[in-house]
């Protein structure tokens, strides 16, 4: 591949380069060079980004990077800029369509005005009218006008119809991006995004209510040592095997999401908390009975198992709160055993 030499603005981006060393790097990494994959790295060798590139040396700086942590680098950094491309390029074009709009209803404006004036003196030259011809004349002026206006009417249906449908096009566009921009692509369940939405409005839902709510959080046991030993291509496969198996387990009204790495977070609106941890146990022996197997040689690699820390809403408390006694509760699993479920406690110490 040659080297491609862009120049913008007076300076000179040697994107050939920038390419082949983030190719490079993905590939002394031991990273796939997916689309996701390859932004982050050209973003981080280009220098385009310095917040992005802090974010990647401090990643690097305790061991190698790792697809997860490629992930939330992506996912911090590199999609609210897509999509704040995306919106401006969106603005643009609906500024656009707004102005063809006010143009043809200007011009509609002006060609009824001027119908408007015609009639005005046809009315006046009716009043005057001496002869047959004076009137046939007058006649076949304002039938003249009348097809104008028809014209421009018809015209401006078609415009306009043309105008709808191109803003429907791009709403479609703006729904679908806002959809991907809270979807996490390898698991395909919420991000953190979505997450930190709907946490706010279920909570707000359960004390405008007063009913209750509680949260899941969920870690894979080991899972780092797992990705170590059988590669990221199969972590991926473990955690996509988690993620469904989560969804299949949960009710339509619950809400999932992936929190970071291997965690993953779980609300359950209406659910007292010793019904949440009847789900938590049913979602841990839901995963710890399917064998994991490598794609391609059918290999048995294991199966994987889950922790699970279980806090019910506290009206008083915040979201941070809330997520912080899930947390404590999590750890405490993880540190007594792992493969198991732990509640959280509240303030006063009961459960």
């Amino acid at each position: 591949m040659g080297e491609t030499i862009l120049v913008v603005g007076g300076e000179i981006y040697q994107s050939g380069v920038w390419a082949r060393q983030a190719l490079e790097r993905l590939s002394q990494d031991g990273l796939p060079p997916t689309a996701r994959n390859y932004a982050v790295y050209y973003t981080y060798v280009s220098g385009q980004n310095p917040t992005l590139s802090c974010a990647f040396d401090w990643a690097v700086s305790s061991g190698k990077m790792t697809q997860f942590l490629c992930d939330e680098l992506y996912d911090k950094h590199i999609v609210p800029d897509s999509e704040e491309a995306f919106l401006r390029n969106a603005n643009t074009a609906l500024d656009g369509e707004l102005k063809k709009v006010m143009g043809l209803l200007v011009q509609t404006t002006e060609g009824t005005d001027q119908f408007g004036k015609d009639l005005d003196n046809f009315s006046g030259t009716l009043s005057k009218t001496t002869s047959v011809e004076t009137l046939r004349e007058a006649v076949a002026k304002i039938a003249a006008e009348t097809h104008v206006i028809a014209a421009q009417n018809d015209k401006l249906r078609e415009d306009l119809a043309d105008t709808t449908m191109e803003l429907s096009e791009m709403r479609s566009d703006f729904d679908r991006v806002h959809r991907e921009s809270e979807i996490d692509p390898l698991t395909e369940v919420g991000n953190r995004k979505y997450f930190n939405r709907e946490i706010l409005r279920v909570m707000a839902e359960a004390r405008e209510h007063k009913t209750i709510l509680s949260l899941l959080m969920v870690d894979i046991d080991h899972f780092k040592k797992f990705n170590d030993t059988h590669g990221h291509l199969v972590g991926d496969q473990v955690l996509r095997l988690v993620a469904r198996t989560l969804v299949e387990n949960l009710k339509g009204r619950d809400i999932i999401a992936r929190y970071g790495g291997e965690e993953f977070v779980i609300m359950l609106p209406q659910t007292r908390l010793q019904d949440a941890e009847r789900v938590a146990n049913q979602l841990r022996l839901g995963l710890s009975s399917k064998q994991i197997t490598r794609r391609g040689t059918n290999e048995v690699l294991g199966s994987a198992t889950i922790s699970i820390g279980v806090a019910e809403f506290v009206e008083s408390e915040d979201s941070d709160m809330l997520l912080a006694r899930a947390d404590t509760a999590l750890y405490r699993a993880k540190q007594t055993g792992r493969n198991k479920v732990v509640c959280a406690v509240t303030e006063d110490g009961t459960m």
